[in-house]
């Protein structure tokens, strides 16, 4: 518990037959006010974020899948690595506080996060622990021409052309379609859909008409978009492998949306930098201008 020293509860676990880092951290409580407040910040965000996407109001129906899906959200986002493994720690130990309120109450449930968990490691240590500035494709024409799956080329393309994220791809429906009408800004005719991002917040995205014509395709055999998201990560690997560049995650496309919509705007408006992050932000489903200069590497 907070106020407790770490140390002595570190030796506590040990002997009891805690060996790994693993299993110290189910062993170990919170020690400090300070770490406490920051877990329980994470565990908030997290909380509001599944009930906000997958529709879950009681903590206590929590599962580990969707605690997998919200870190994969923060991977889509480009955090830090830092960040990333401060909110996974944070979230290990939810699942202590869940075992522990559960016991007390005699509550028949028992959550297991950790291997979910695990799993989303693995692809934030690829994506995520990088030196590079930006996580943009070197070229992501290539990247997308590499990929043998024809849905998941779809796919790819939503995100590169429109600034879409992986999930809100996925929800994307018929009734989601609104059309072809021109780009204000480029006065190219573009396919509009409507997505769903963050909290809710609805916006519409612009494809190029042959995407949003292959997005149509998909949805009149099967009337939604949804797709075995691991699955699509795997043939981005493998496209980024074949186009002899690194792999940086399906956000990377975002990253290149952000960069080259930013071009766009520069070179067929007046709009000055600032209004031009603002509207870039806008897009990609942010308030803020300057998050697009996250996606700017400035």
């Amino acid at each position: 518990m907070p106020g407790t020293s770490k140390h002595a509860e570190k030796e506590v676990a040990r002997n009891e037959g805690a060996r790994t880092w693993a299993d110290l951290g189910k062993s170990l409580n919170i020690y400090s006010y300070g770490t406490a407040q920051t877990y329980k910040d994470t565990w908030h965000e997290a909380s509001r974020w599944c009930k906000d996407h997958l529709g879950i109001r009681d903590i206590e129906n929590l599962k580990g899948e969707d605690i997998k899906s919200f870190l994969e959200s923060r991977i889509a986002d480009g955090v830090k690595y830092s960040t990333f493994q401060r909110e996974a720690a944070a979230l290990s130990k939810f699942e202590n506080a869940l075992n522990m309120y559960a016991d007390r109450e005699g509550k028949d449930a028992n959550y297991n996060f950790r291997e979910a968990i695990q799993d989303v490691r693995n692809e934030a240590a690829q994506v995520l622990d990088k030196t590079v500035e930006s996580r943009a494709y070197e070229n992501p024409q290539s990247l997308i021409s590499s990929i043998s799956n024809d849905n998941f080329r779809t796919i790819a393309s939503a995100q590169y052309e429109g600034g879409a994220r992986i999930n809100e791809v996925w929800k994307i429906e018929t009734n989601d379609l609104k059309g072809m009408k021109l780009d204000p800004y480029t006065k190219e005719f573009k396919g509009y859909i409507e997505v769903e991002g963050k909290g809710g917040k609805e916006r519409e995205v612009a494809v190029s008409i042959e995407t949003y014509k292959q997005i149509e395709s998909i949805l009149m055999e099967k009337e939604n978009m949804h797709f075995d998201k691991d699955d699509y990560r795997e043939a981005l690997k493998e496209a980024a492998l074949l186009s002899e560049q690194d792999y940086t995650g399906s956000h990377g496309l975002r990253w290149n949306f952000a960069e080259e919509r930013m071009e766009e705007l520069r070179e067929n408006t007046e709009m000055t930098y600032e209004e031009r992050l603002q509207e870039v932000s806008w897009e990609m489903g942010h308030e803020r201008a300057d998050i697009t200069e996250h996606y700017l590497h400035r």
